[in-house]
């Protein structure tokens, strides 16, 4: 069947160990495979569209019509990171805002840097609990802020069923080097300054320094079939739309939920659907009474609260104003003046506040059908009463921390605006097709390991990078080590 296809180039990898993406998932598998296999016994290769500001050009289609709530969207630098993923996946959506890269670093481009661990109650339908990742995720803890401090739990605030504490960031803020960010007013912001929050591109760039990868940019991955018991991933060469086909018996598929699933659910014959997991969220406005903190111009969280058991799994994040964040609203002529006047309650007084919500409450469906992704998915009428029940719970508890929740700035938002999928592939103990074992391979596919986010059987409403990290080094740790007794 793939004899048939016409294919421009061959390349045979099948020696060696094939990662697809180069986003956070990617390099957390390439650190589970460092740190557990001789560098002598398998060379590494990551396949990947690669697109960066100077070459995204080469992808004529544009996808213009992306509506999401956070401000790095409406920065024109960073259109190129998720321009052309919906096109480029051929992907009809219905109540659903998917967002998705093909960038060099993926998402980690504009991602918000929280690392928030999972606990042994978030882990229950993992194969694994706190304890037995504990060392995983100081491991990806100190990847993430480059020193080699533990993994230390937050100084938190608590009052009553409610708990504000200092966020833990994937910012390197070592020493006293003007190269690093110590989270002061430089005046900038993180909006337009992103060198010191960890990037996927720049460690890719490290490994291939340290000659740890072969990187294979400039490939879009159309379909992996399975043949004679190898894998042939057939890419698109962007820059001439050639037709490369790799062959592979070990793959680690870090390409991101939503892409991920296309792949998986076109090699399955059986299975044309799947539900896709997100953390449904909504964000808000406040007003603060009295000095909330030390401001900064960091758009990144300032604080973090969540509520406990008994008031509701949630979670959310506070951000300062500044005055690139209001330019990027309003323009910078009249975001100039608005500053102008009255910057001294808008980067004192105002914050903004989102929250998110564990992945019981989403519901979306994912389809491939040919070769067109399909997803769709509704706001449930439950979701929007736990908002209002949570909002009248969280807006007592800020005003007793001197803030104030500004009326009518209440807002739900869409699914897929969250930009937190997975759970499409989950890890299950008796995996059916279109699932994965507790080892993360696929079912019915030996040594095709699902190591992003859509083997993760639940997202809690924490951030979900941090957790996708340590879940993808665990699965490609395991399996190594598994390669090496055999």
């Amino acid at each position: 069947m793939i004899k048939k296809e016409v294919i421009d180039k061959e390349v045979d990898l099948s020696d060696h160990l094939v990662i697809l993406g180069s986003g956070l998932n990617a390099i957390s598998a390439i650190y589970g495979i460092t740190d557990n296999l001789d560098d002598n016994i398998k060379k590494i290769y990551v396949i990947d569209a690669g697109l960066t500001k100077d070459n995204s050009l080469i992808v004529a289609k544009k996808d213009c019509d992306i509506k999401m709530p956070s401000p790095k969207f409406k920065i024109q630098a960073n259109h190129y990171v998720y321009n052309s993923f919906r096109s480029m996946l051929n992907i009809t959506s219905q109540g659903f805002e998917a967002i998705g890269s093909l960038a060099k670093g993926g998402l980690s481009n504009i991602w918000g840097a929280t690392i928030q661990p999972y606990s042994n109650k978030e882990l229950s339908e993992f194969p694994y609990n706190y304890e037995d990742v504990k060392d995983i995720y100081t491991r990806i803890y100190q990847i993430l802020i480059g020193s080699r401090r533990k993994l230390l739990v937050k100084k938190e605030i608590k009052h009553g069923q409610f708990i504000i504490s200092d966020p833990l960031l994937a910012i390197n803020s070592r020493g006293n080097n003007s190269d690093y960010c110590h989270l002061k007013s430089c005046g900038e912001g993180c909006i337009n300054c992103n060198k010191n929050i960890f990037n996927s591109k720049d460690a890719i760039d490290n490994f291939i320094n340290l000659n740890k990868i072969e990187y294979l940019p400039g490939l879009f991955i159309k379909s992996i079939l399975m043949e004679d018991g190898f894998y042939f991933i057939k890419c698109m060469e962007l820059s001439s739309d050639k037709i490369v086909l790799i062959k592979a018996s070990i793959i680690y598929c870090c390409l991101g939920a939503i892409s991920t699933s296309k792949i998986v659910l076109s090699m399955s014959r059986n299975t044309s659907e799947a539900p896709l997991l997100s953390t449904p969220g909504g964000s808000f406005f406040l007003f603060s009474f009295r000095n909330f903190h030390k401001k900064n111009h960091s758009i990144l969280s300032s604080k973090s609260f969540t509520g406990s058991e008994e008031a509701g799994n949630y979670e959310g994040n506070i951000f300062p104003f500044s005055k690139n964040l209001i330019c990027t609203y309003f323009g910078e002529f009249l975001g100039g003046i608005i500053n102008f006047i009255f910057r001294k309650v808008l980067f004192s007084r105002l914050f903004i506040a989102n929250i998110y919500f564990d992945s019981d409450m989403s519901s979306s469906i994912i389809a491939c059908k040919n070769d067109r992704l399909i997803i769709n998915s509704r706001t449930p009428v439950i979701l929007k009463l736990f908002f209002k029940k949570t909002m009248g719970l969280i807006r007592k508890e800020f005003f007793s921390e001197g803030l104030l929740v500004v009326p009518f700035s209440e807002k739900l938002l869409a699914p897929g605006q969250d930009i937190h999928y997975g759970g499409s592939i989950p890890m299950k103990k008796n995996p059916q097709k279109s699932q994965c074992n507790f080892n993360g391979e696929l079912e019915g596919f030996k040594d095709f390991y699902i190591a992003d986010a859509s083997s993760m059987p639940f997202l809690a409403s924490k951030g979900q990078s941090f957790n996708s990290m340590v879940n993808a080094y665990y699965i490609t740790s395991k399996s190594v080590k598994a390669q090496t007794q055999d």
